[in-house]
């Protein structure tokens, strides 16, 4: 498991600035995820290896 700022470190390249962070937990899969949003978009990162899930680009 990694933590809250490793995992806002790896996002920082892909959202910019960081305006908020979470942990958040798949329903369906149980995975757990971190939630980071920034200035240009949103970014999921896994919280057991840190690798990104999925980015989200803002409009």
């Amino acid at each position: 498991m990694i933590s809250i700022e490793q995992a806002i470190n790896h996002a920082k390249q892909y959202v910019g600035t960081v305006q908020s962070s979470q942990l958040s937990q798949n329903k369906k899969t149980g995975e757990c995820y971190y939630r980071i949003r920034g200035t240009e978009g949103t970014a999921l990162i896994d919280a057991r290896d840190g690798k990104l899930l999925r980015f989200y680009r803002k409009r």
